[in-house]
């Protein structure tokens, strides 16, 4: 584990940077930066990231609610190239699921490419299972996974 990485909210000032990751991750489907200010806006206490000692963002996640179903989103996570496979993502995931949980939502859903191996091994081992997939998600032929966690 990376003892110098900590796991905090995000802050406004952190948004340049977690969309520079985000496009380093996603692109082109990343999330632009106007919607990451947006989810920032309206869900801060669902959104983290890891910094180290300089305070550079390593790593970020956040996270929504469906009001109706009460049921939780992760929306996205990701850690940069170089701090892979050090459980940032698996730190990072975890302070979203508990920010769930104090909400009390029990019921998290999220979405991955079928070959995003590495994502979903870490969903696995939080506990999420495969419930289905859906091979036009985005209506332009983008195959997802759609993985469950019930934690009641």
């Amino acid at each position: 584990m990376n003892s110098n990485i900590k796991i905090r909210k995000a802050i406004k000032e952190d948004l340049v940077s977690i969309f520079q990751l985000e496009e380093e991750a996603f692109k082109p489907m990343n999330y632009p930066l106007f919607v990451l200010r947006q989810f920032y806006d309206i869900a801060p206490d669902l959104f983290f990231v890891a910094a180290d000692e300089l305070n550079q963002i390593k790593g970020y996640c956040f996270g929504g609610i469906d009001m109706d179903k009460n049921i939780g989103w992760v929306f996205v996570l990701a850690v940069t190239k170089p701090e892979q496979k050090r459980k940032i993502g698996q730190r990072i995931s975890l302070e979203l699921l508990s920010a769930f949980k104090s909400k009390n939502i029990n019921e998290i859903q999220l979405t991955t490419t079928p070959d995003n191996t590495s994502a979903i091994n870490l969903y696995e081992k939080l506990g999420f299972k495969k419930v289905s997939e859906d091979l036009n998600y985005y209506f332009d032929n983008s195959p997802r996974i759609i993985m469950k966690l019930d934690s009641k």
